[in-house]
């Protein structure tokens, strides 16, 4: 069975430095056949371009004022197929169809697909292995699991090793930027120790700059810091403004959940969140909803829906988020009656216990 992957490099846009020519030239071409008449996708930052293959073969033209990565997907039935990357950058490159899309012919092309090729053989190698632990009759369920969490821990310290070769060897252009994220991401002391070692284009890269610039936030609201406040215009229920600042710091612990009404997760932690409101709400706990990312007449319909209980912060948009460096959600905080934050990323069952043995020792 044929699969089509590509771990890394997933449609980034970068900066780099201009050359007098900067046009490129893709050549395709399609090695197993079948798909004469299909359309072939180049989707580079919010463009996509679109070829025709032709006698086994497309091509794609275009200038690239700033390098960037792109990625060529070929639609076979009205279904992508394969997908891989391309770096966009000055020259002829070449790109081959086939389990994979292969592109060369450019510096950065030729040395991302000779790595490419080697973390995809490890990753095919691993899920062989995999296949082949789930088919052995002898082999009881736990034993299964125990070999096939093995494989999985090896393939991980080869992917790890693969970012970190492919961004030592690319510490200041495009191709240090997605391995320092893999690697960095969440991470404050791996993400710095990275951006210690990078050159000045990788640096400012928007993407790393970003993260950067969420991990400083984190480590400014990390466990001990007392809360830092915003405002919502129009935030209430009501429309009134609303700050963190009305529940947060008022003699309460107030348990505050980052969600929206599109996010699934964030739905599935409602159940625990009821839960710990209806055993500890009152003079000494409150819980905020703030919606991020989201439209509030989409809010108010899903608050309606599951019958939330307690305050909601609308349209609160992404205010919140960067303020506290939150990424994803669910992502919820506990502040204790004084603002201290004194718990981030509380899940499950975790929300309770905490919340409760704070209340009990307080």
């Amino acid at each position: 069975m044929k699969r089509y992957i590509f771990p890394l490099l997933a449609g980034l846009v970068t900066v780099f430095s201009c050359k007098d020519n900067n046009t490129y030239v893709i050549n395709g071409t399609i090695l197993d056949g079948g798909s004469e008449g299909c359309e072939v996708y180049l989707r580079h930052g919010m463009k996509t371009d679109t070829a025709v293959v032709k006698a086994g073969a497309f091509r794609f033209e275009g200038v690239a004022e700033t390098p960037e990565v792109g990625r060529i997907i070929l639609f076979n039935d009205q279904t992508p197929k394969p997908n891989g990357p391309v770096v966009l950058e000055p020259g002829k490159i070449k790109v081959t169809i086939s389990d994979l899309i292969v592109a060369s012919g450019t510096p950065l092309n030729d040395d991302l697909g000779v790595r490419n090729a080697q973390i995809t053989k490890a990753y095919n190698d691993y899920r062989d292995l995999v296949d082949a632990i789930r088919r052995e009759p002898e082999w009881t369920p736990e034993e299964k699991l125990m070999r096939t969490n093995d494989a999985a821990a090896a393939y991980n310290v080869l992917n790890e090793q693969y970012n970190r070769d492919l961004f030592a060897a690319h510490t200041n252009d495009i191709l240090g930027v997605s391995p320092m994220l893999v690697l960095g991401r969440g991470n404050k002391p791996v993400f710095d120790s990275l951006y210690a070692a990078a050159g000045e284009f990788v640096r400012n890269h928007p993407d790393i700059d970003a993260e950067h610039n969420r991990l400083e936030q984190v480590a400014r609201t990390s466990v001990g810091a007392m809360f830092t406040d915003f405002t919502i215009e129009h935030g209430n229920a009501d429309g009134s403004a609303v700050s963190l600042s009305d529940y947060v710091g008022k003699g309460k612990f107030v348990l505050v959940d980052f969600w929206a009404s599109w996010c699934g997760p964030c739905k599935e932690e409602m159940p625990n969140l009821k839960d710990v409101y209806e055993r500890y709400k009152g003079d000494r706990f409150e819980l905020v909803g703030i919606a991020v990312s989201d439209k509030r007449a989409d809010t108010e319909a899903a608050v309606a829906k599951m019958e939330l209980p307690w305050p909601i912060i609308y349209d609160a948009q992404s205010i919140p988020s960067e303020i506290y460096g939150v990424n994803a959600i669910p992502h919820i905080i506990l502040f204790d009656p004084d603002g201290k934050i004194v718990a981030r990323d509380l899940r499950g069952g975790m929300i309770g216990e905490f919340v409760g043995a704070l209340l009990r020792s307080y």
